[in-house]
């Protein structure tokens, strides 16, 4: 008897997912203002009303697939080594975790950037507050570098923001599947965000 009840909660959590995996890429091909549950359930060849047995509303599946998005976002950073490394390396491979990121999970990449503001109340806070959470790594790692590289602290909330919107923005123009690599990307990235963040990058003060 257990058995059985432990392998249709597996049943149930796989088709769950996979639900979820086609809501993502419907919202983000319609937009989710444009996107109706009738939209979802004909491309999930469910009914609607099999359909809320898995979220109440659309504003719930949106929440669902951010907040689910943003738990594997801080978990993957969090897993990245990061012990005995300099700070530049430390920026290089969050760079590379973000492209390497939007390669394998377009769609709900393009939703946190595009949609999370759909979102109200709590649900809207509670992305809000995850997205900060990872914005903090950002924010930690630049600062170590400006520290060891004796550059100005003052602005390192617009600097992380900053570094975090050029690897974000990518979604608007890269095509993973084009000539140029997702390393190579990242590195051009990282190459120009440093250099930016020197005493080199400075634009020179207008003369009078």
């Amino acid at each position: 008897m257990g058995l059985m009840k432990n392998y249709k909660l597996k049943e149930q959590e796989r088709r769950k997912k996979e639900i979820y995996k086609i809501a993502t890429k419907t919202l983000w091909q319609k937009g989710y203002d444009k996107t109706t549950i009738r939209d979802i359930a004909k491309a999930t060849e469910m009914t609607t009303a099999g359909l809320y047995y898995y979220f109440k509303s659309k504003e719930e599946l949106l929440f669902q697939i951010l907040d689910s998005h943003m738990d594997d976002m801080i978990a993957g950073i969090e897993k990245i080594s990061c012990d005995g490394l300099d700070p530049m390396d430390i920026i290089n491979k969050y760079i590379h975790y973000q492209v390497d990121t939007y390669c394998n999970d377009r769609f709900r990449t393009r939703l946190i950037l595009s949609d999370d503001d759909c979102l109200t109340g709590e649900w809207y806070g509670q992305i809000k507050e995850k997205q900060r959470t990872y914005l903090l790594f950002w924010r930690k790692v630049i600062e170590a570098y400006c520290l060891k590289n004796e550059l100005s602290t003052k602005n390192i909330a617009i600097d992380a923001h900053c570094l975090v919107g050029m690897c974000s923005w990518i979604y608007r123009w890269y095509d993973p599947k084009g000539e140029i690599r997702p390393e190579t990307l990242a590195l051009k990235i990282c190459e120009t965000f440093l250099f930016g963040l020197t005493s080199k990058g400075k634009l020179s003060s207008p003369k009078a």
